[in-house]
């Protein structure tokens, strides 16, 4: 798998991303009348998204014209009453919104923060990307949250440091409820893990425009900086969009199809008997890749409740819109799987339903419930 196929397509989280376009402190600042600027972003998106976004032309025809229209003129007279920044971030978002709720956002600019200021946002602990529990001496218990590429590496390191305790246990829950997606490579190491037959993939195409070009471009600077790896990868799918005609589509350079075949590493390696998936509405994007994936697996089953549903088009890049304070997020490739197998208007289904949980406390005796199911043991459902 292409460790940047799916880079940027983070349904969530995407604040942590944005310190590429910092205020310059040594210039003074001038204060923005935020109605006008606001009018201005607002004003370029229709055209922007029609000629540069993969899922535009399909979602305007499927959400229809007057919806679209409405949207517009709805966030139009917002537009002219906002009092800040943020107010008009908002008013975006909801006309946005309008078009597709996922891979499709606007956030305002990382301003560098004034000398003196407590950055306590920056500061606060956060989970670990990565968890492991057993339960019992059959089951344990793998949380993953993100996919993000950072975690590419602890996750990894936790297949290589358990590799002996987990051969030897049959029963597996993995929890991505509220995963928020990331890069496929990430979830590598657990395809690998747990399924010993062919897996077929579904490819994307990317969209060959200026604007997109360029963004591909600078997403290293973003995504990975400093980082050689990343430039060397993009470039050969930056190369092949320049050479292609504008607004056509184009295939990643080196793929020998959109249909991929994914054979496991060692088909002798110890597996587990079987693997519950623990799904919920968080789990977006690269998240929805990796349950594509899994569900392909003999000996898993994927529960919970459908997923977000933000994954036929993706590959997020940014254009900074006019007034400078903010970034639009918008889809550059679309899956191949479109329009036969679409995921973006259900998401991927369990094929065990669990009702959504009322609190934490349900929440955490979904475990139990699996648990329960994977051991052979009667348990009660959550919230029955």
């Amino acid at each position: 798998m292409n460790r940047l196929m799916m880079i940027g397509g983070l349904a969530v989280g995407l604040s942590s991303l944005f310190n590429f376009a910092h205020a310059d402190p040594s210039k003074p600042f001038v204060p923005i009348d935020p109605v006008q600027s606001c009018s201005r972003d607002l004003a370029v998106l229709p055209d922007f998204l029609m000629a540069n976004d993969t899922g535009a032309v399909d979602n305007r025809r499927h959400r229809g014209e007057s919806a679209v229209a409405s949207a517009l003129e709805r966030a139009t007279r917002e537009a002219a009453s906002v009092k800040s920044s943020d107010d008009c971030a908002q008013v975006l978002r909801r006309y946005l919104a309008a078009w597709r709720e996922g891979h499709l956002t606007v956030q305002s600019v990382v301003k560098a923060p004034e000398s003196g200021k407590n950055v306590e946002a920056a500061t606060q602990p956060q989970e670990p990307p990565t968890e492991i529990r057993w339960l019992s001496s059959r089951t344990v218990l793998l949380t993953f949250r993100t996919f993000a590429p950072s975690a590419e590496a602890p996750i990894r390191d936790l297949f290589k440091s358990h590799q002996k305790r987990l051969a030897q246990t049959p029963h597996w829950i993995i929890d991505v409820r509220q995963n928020n997606g990331g890069s496929d490579s990430t979830y590598e190491p657990i395809v690998q893990a747990v399924i010993g037959n062919t897996v077929l993939a579904v490819g994307a195409e990317f969209l060959s425009t200026t604007a997109n070009i360029e963004a591909h471009s600078r997403i290293c600077e973003i995504y990975a900086p400093g980082d050689a790896g990343c430039a060397k990868d993009m470039q050969p799918l930056v190369q092949a969009l320049r050479a292609a005609p504008a607004g056509t589509y184009v295939r990643p350079p080196g793929s020998s199809g959109l249909v991929m075949r994914w054979d496991p590493d060692q088909l002798k390696r110890a597996r587990p008997q079987r693997v519950a998936v623990l799904t919920d509405t968080a789990c977006a994007s690269s998240c929805e890749q990796f349950l594509l994936a899994m569900r392909q697996g003999w000996n898993v089953k994927l529960m919970g409740r459908r997923t977000h549903g933000a994954l036929d088009y993706s590959n997020l890049r940014p254009f900074t819109l006019p007034s400078g304070e903010r970034v639009l997020w918008y889809a550059t490739s679309r899956s191949a799987r479109l329009p036969h197998l679409p995921v973006d208007a259900t998401g991927v289904l369990p094929d065990v339903l669990l009702l959504p949980p009322q609190n934490e406390a349900e929440r955490a005796k979904e475990v139990d419930f699996v648990k329960g199911l994977l051991e052979g043991v009667t348990s009660r459902l959550p919230g029955s």
